[in-house]
């Protein structure tokens, strides 16, 4: 970063103070102290290090202001309480300094935006919070002074009112963590008032925005202390301040709570829902029918009222969602399906833990589902069909089991397993061959939508043009893998085709919420020129949950797993795709048996007879030129590297190969020849490299859930192995990967307020949270049906 030479033969820098201070700042936040300390010392025509303390802060008090931002920004801890010393006398006296009043009659103090004082104010606040680790009533009252007089000085300054707010909420926490919540709760309201004017100021601000951070921590304030009247009134005035559309990109954490205890809270929520359906019921219908799929009772009516609120002004829309939503899920899990895993895990409960009565509550709910069903006229051919085959004898097999909760004769009980296990057979063969679903036998109300109302999952933003649903293609493609997810494709009213993975058997919401921490870190990465300049981001999808046990997810297009990745490279040349399981058993044969020491010395002993170059040998082959090969290779390891430290913050387990996607090198190569004026043409090419970024998918297992369970815990903060560290090439995680990584996690610590503002939203979603207890969860491995072995890659 370099000055501008020809600006100072123009004008002197102390004729041009406003820009040479504004230089000095960029240099500060840039890292680049010497050149902001050469900058300063220029302004103040003395250098304050070789001047007598008495007049070491005399002179221009803006630049006296930007040259203790300097001296905090140093970080030593004398050179900070120096400045806060001095910074306390300068709120004091720069009104008697002798440039004030040269700076007024100039207009320099009236060109910024935010008033001297209020800047001044707030810098005394924040520093003296950060020179206080412990607080007492005394810091407490003068950090809230100072901090008020920054609001009062400023109105409509986002800054001040966001650090009012944050504040107020640290003040709460720490009276309530010493016992004593009455003194805590005077606090409650001036934090809701702040975080309300934040939002509302920083809409209209340029720079880091930190709305976001705002609407959480408001919205926790809202669902643990809305219950008291004066929070409501202060919740109550601060809907008034802010726009709409501030809160769409939060509704499922206010869904999450529509079914809160406390009716006032309860209330208040479903009465800002309305509204929302008012502006934007687009957005809103998706994510308000999953919770009226809810088995909470409470939460079904609570969702349910609003949705009757919605439907007087958008009668169409809502009939429309909630067809495509209840059909979706139709097609999402077949009866064949649900007795599929009913089976599979009614099998486990009883001849693993011997638990009839557990067995009985997973069974009882699939056959009251089958004797509706059968009473329904508007069935579709498919369940039609497995009424047919599976009905009579599902029906016997339950009769058994009766039999035998009256008798407890064992002969009973035997004889309903041998019928569940011979239907649960077929089934399973018949689920083998299942490559393609017809709506017209799965869902033909589905495939009889044309033209509808309905935005296309996941595309509605607001101000923006609303693509709608055209149709759905007429079949559907059955991915292999356990749980048999669709590829779907709808067709837009923009003529464009968009395509989606139709998931069941699997809650999506916590996906959904990783989504949302995924947006907040690409946008933090967006705004550091550090990060920005290596285009640094994670690849983020759609995620949009139908119901608490499906969804849809945006396909992604162009990405393969890595274990395909590996399949076909290891295929190709006759290699089997667990070779280094096979070395190791050959090694040894009872290797689960051995202890620890000798296991070490057989996974050693595998490592040694395999070079792990695989995929780094696929991102060579698969690259046209060594060029290309270069870029994929560096954006390869910078992706990586940056989802690494985001998923160590995350706690994200569970990064199998077959969860690690990379995006596929695509060419195209296009000519285009336009023939003029008889002889003239002209000849464009067009040539496309795309990346070979990283995409994780599949957060099941977050905030250490896998480090944590008794059995199996992935002890490692993220996944680095040898193969995903050859890929790399020479120089391994010392090159691009470890200054990737150490570019992130200073962005995120810079940004800590925001990220743990996202993180405890995590914890306090009712929906969410309780998956932080069951750390000790282990995937059961059925009775029935032994899944393969994943290969050790």
């Amino acid at each position: 970063m370099k000055r501008n030479p020809f600006r100072s033969l123009v004008l002197p820098p102390t004729e041009d103070v406003e820009t040479w201070i504004k230089f000095a700042s960029l240099c500060r936040k840039s890292g680049k102290i010497s050149q902001a300390r050469s900058t300063l010392t220029e302004l103040l025509q003395f250098d304050p290090d070789l001047t007598p303390e008495t007049e070491r802060y005399i002179g221009d008090p803006q630049v006296i202001l930007a040259y203790l931002k300097y001296q905090w920004s140093l970080g030593e801890d004398h050179r900070r309480k120096e400045a806060f010393a001095r910074l306390k006398d300068l709120a004091v006296d720069f009104p008697r300094m002798p440039g004030f009043e040269q700076s007024i009659q100039s207009g320099f103090m009236g060109t910024s935006s935010i008033p001297f004082a209020a800047r001044v104010y707030l810098k005394l606040g924040t520093w003296q919070w950060a020179l206080s680790p412990c607080l007492d009533d005394d810091s407490i009252q003068e950090i809230l002074n100072a901090l008020r007089n920054a609001t009062h000085g400023a109105t409509t300054w986002a800054k001040a009112w966001h650090n009012w707010a944050l504040f107020n909420t640290a003040v709460m926490s720490h009276y309530t963590l010493r016992g004593h919540p009455n003194v805590a709760g005077q606090f409650v309201v001036a934090a809701v008032t702040g975080y309300f004017h934040s939002i509302a100021c920083g809409a209209h601000a340029k720079g880091v925005d930190d709305s976001l951070q705002d609407i959480l921590r408001l919205l926790t304030l809202w669902f643990n202390h809305g219950a008291t009247s004066e929070v409501q009134v202060a919740l109550q005035r601060g809907f008034s301040l802010v726009n709409i559309n501030t809160w769409l990109g939060v509704l499922p954490q206010i869904i999450a709570r529509i079914h809160s205890n406390n009716r006032a809270v309860r209330e208040l929520i479903q009465a800002l829902l309305v509204r929302i359906g008012q502006s934007h019921p687009q957005a809103l219908m998706y994510p308000l029918l999953v919770a009226c799929k809810s088995i909470s009772t409470l939460r079904k009516e609570a969702a349910k009222e609003v949705v009757d609120q919605v439907r007087q002004h958008s009668g169409v829309l809502v009939d429309e969602a909630q067809l495509v939503s209840t059909e979706l899920v139709r097609v999402a899990i077949l009866l064949l399906e649900m007795w599929h895993e009913g089976l599979e895990e009614a099998s486990r409960l009883y001849f693993g833990e011997r638990n009839f009565e557990a067995m009985m509550t997973v069974l009882e709910p699939l056959h009251q589902m089958l004797e509706e069903c059968a009473m329904r006229n508007n069935n579709t051919i498919n369940e039609r069909s497995f009424i047919q085959q599976y009905r009579q004898e599902l029906l016997d097999a339950h009769a058994s089991c009766i039999r035998y909760a009256r008798s407890g004769k064992d002969a009973e009980l035997t004889q309903a397993w041998d019928l569940y296990y011979h239907m649960f057979k077929r089934m399973d063969k018949q689920l083998q061959s299942l490559t393609t679903l017809d709506l017209q036998s799965v869902s033909p109300e589905l495939l009889q939508c044309r033209d509808l109302k309905l935005a296309i999952p996941g595309t509605y933003k607001p101000d923006s043009h609303v693509v709608t649903i055209g149709s759905f293609a007429p079949q559907l493609t059955v991915i292999t893998s356990k749980q048999r997810p669709r590829k779907l494709t709808i067709h837009g009213s923009d003529g464009e085709e968009y395509a989606f993975l139709l998931k069941g058997h699997e809650d999506l919401r916590q996906d959904e919420r990783v989504m949302q921490l995924f947006g907040l870190v690409n946008t933090l990465l967006a705004n550091s020129r550090k990060t920005a300049e290596k285009d640094l981001s994670i690849q983020r999808y759609e995620v949009i949950p139908l119901s608490p046990n499906s969804g849809l997810i945006e396909w992604v297009p162009n990405f393969d797993t890595l274990h395909h990745l590996i399949r076909e490279y290891r295929d190709a040349r006759k290699i089997s795709i667990n070779h280094e399981h096979k070395l190791m058993i050959g090694f040894a044969s009872d290797y689960d048996r051995l202890p620890i020491i000798s296991k070490l010395e057989v996974f050693e002993y595998a490592l040694e007879n395999t070079d792990g170059n695989d995929l780094s040998r696929v991102l060579w082959l698969k690259s046209r030129t060594s060029e290309i090969w270069l870029d994929r290779r560096t954006n390869y390891t910078r992706s990586l590297a940056v989802m690494s430290m985001v998923g160590y913050l995350l706690g994200l387990g569970d990064r199998h190969p077959s969860n690690l996607m990379l995006h596929r090198y695509r060419y195209i190569h296009a000519i285009i020849c336009d023939l003029f004026l008889y002889y003239s043409f002209a000849l464009i090419q067009m040539n496309y490299f795309d990346s070979g970024k990283i995409l994780h998918i599949d957060f099941g297992d977050c905030f250490e859930a896998s480090m944590n369970r008794e059995k199996f815990p992935e002890k490692v903060p993220f996944r680095l192995t040898r193969m995903l560290v050859k890929a790399m090439e020479v120089s391994g995680i010392e090159g691009n990967f470890r200054s990737t990584c150490e570019s992130v996690m200073q962005v995120l610590r810079t940004n800590k307020d925001s990220v743990m503002a996202m993180m405890e939203a995590f914890v306090h979603d009712p929906l969410i949270n309780w998956r932080l207890i069951n750390f000790n969860e282990v995937p059961q491995v059925p009775t029935l049906a032994q899944p393969a072995a994943n290969a050790v890659i």
